[in-house]
């Protein structure tokens, strides 16, 4: 079967960085392309509509990409096919939530959007495709390498068709429907071809099995969707109070941030596994192989930083072009403090993995990732809209600290539990 061997670093992160620089390109080329030709409001208007349904695909993930992949990493092909039908199954019915969510976020919360038919069904569409995706499998089997090729020639795609014709907030939203949805088809499809002698072919769906499905999910669902508030649940929050520029240029900096941080990705996806399989050796073992890959990862952001700081004067053309809508002066003071997330995650990402791999620390784990989520989206709601994209990006920065604080303190304390019942 597919995946059972593992690929030495060398091979798996050359074709996965090809694809994650396509998709560093798409925030970096695209969207400040977008926001020149449709001009700030409407800007504001995508940025509303890509970050509820960024959110609310988090109800569709379901906490798989978690839950499933940490299970599918050890599993053999029958029960990776058993997983492979809990998580389709689950994801069926997890689309119903997510749909009917949009109703209010539209009326309520975006109730100033001019098209409320157009923005709705295009945020209860994209729910569904950015949530649906198999990478739990693909990141499960080691196969990432082997799928960047699917990833490169989609991403691709979508870059040069959105230079083409996204001239309308309609176009780009129908390009990107488009490319979120062959990921997911094309991800299920390749699940299936590795799978063929499991399931026989057996259907994905298995109503029977739709409340084991939604069981395993749940334990990792809150933690999926609290992980959320970071990046998407923030701005969410925040634009009830927001205007709807300002929306858009939080939005702008947060992606090229974020797409900086996405560097991390193709190695997070491959260390994860190893760090699972280093602790049937020794926990020691695998603390110290995230050590290491966190102190290198801290070190990379931090130059990373100090980079973007300097080259600056060259991206600004390209970012925030003279006329293009946005304020170049401001969307540089918010992706100044928006940059300190790279040395802060790059290292921490690694160690989270850590606690949530050793299937030891999933209250920590659990813990850390919805108290800073629940912390966030509070102070957005109350105070990051009302202080503009500036102030949101430093409650961005804080609720990072509260997560680290909260999950290195759980990690503790559950150690000190379990040493005193020894």
């Amino acid at each position: 079967m597919t995946g059972q061997t593992t690929p030495r670093l060398s091979h798996s992160l050359p074709p996965v960085y090809a694809a994650a620089a396509v998709r560093l390109l798409l925030p970096l080329l695209v969207l400040p392309l977008v926001a020149s030709r449709v001009g700030a409001q409407e800007f504001g208007r995508l940025s509303f509509v890509l970050v509820w349904a960024s959110l609310l695909s988090m109800i569709v993930e379901g906490g798989f990409l978690a839950a499933a992949t940490r299970l599918a990493v050890t599993a053999d092909a029958p029960r990776r096919w058993q997983l492979a039908r809990l998580v389709f199954s689950a994801r069926c019915v997890l689309c119903l939530p997510a749909v009917l969510l949009t109703v209010p976020v539209v009326l309520w919360v975006g109730g100033g959007s001019a098209q409320p038919w157009i923005d709705g069904p295009a945020i209860a569409l994209l729910a569904c495709a950015l949530g649906w995706p198999a990478t739990w499998y693909l990141q499960a089997t080691q196969q990432l390498n082997r799928w960047a090729r699917v990833e490169l020639t989609v991403y691709a795609a979508l870059l040069v068709l959105a230079w083409w014709i996204a001239y309308s907030v309609l176009a780009y939203l129908l390009l990107q429907l488009a490319a979120s949805a062959a990921l997911a088809l094309f991800g299920w499809r390749w699940l299936r071809r590795d799978l063929a002698v499991a399931h026989d072919g057996a259907s994905l769906w298995a109503p029977l099995q739709l409340g084991d499905g939604l069981r395993l999910g749940w334990t990792m669902m809150p933690v999926s969707i609290a992980g959320a508030a970071y990046s998407f649940a923030l701005p969410a929050a925040a634009s009830l109070q927001m205007a709807k520029t300002e929306l858009g240029l939080y939005f702008m900096a947060d992606r090229i941030v974020r797409a900086v941080l996405g560097a991390a990705d193709p190695v997070l996806s491959v260390v994860y596994p190893r760090i699972v399989a280093l602790f049937k050796t020794s926990g020691r073992a695998a603390l110290t192989y995230a050590a290491r890959w966190a102190l290198g990862g801290a070190l990379a952001g931090a130059l990373l930083l100090l980079a973007g700081q300097a080259a600056w004067p060259l991206l600004q053309p390209i970012i925030a072009p003279s006329g293009g809508g946005l304020d170049a002066e401001r969307l540089r003071a918010v992706m100044a403090v928006l940059a300190w997330l790279l040395p802060l995650l790059f290292g921490w990402k690694f160690l989270g993995y850590w606690i949530l791999g050793s299937g030891r620390y999933d209250s920590a784990y659990r813990s850390c990732v919805i108290a800073g989520g629940v912390v966030g989206v509070l102070v957005a709601a109350t105070w990051g809209g009302a202080a503009g994209a500036v102030g949101l990006a430093w409650t961005a920065v804080g609720v990072e600290l509260v997560v680290i604080a909260v999950a290195l303190g759980g990690v503790a304390l559950t150690r000190g539990l379990r040493a005193r019942t020894v």
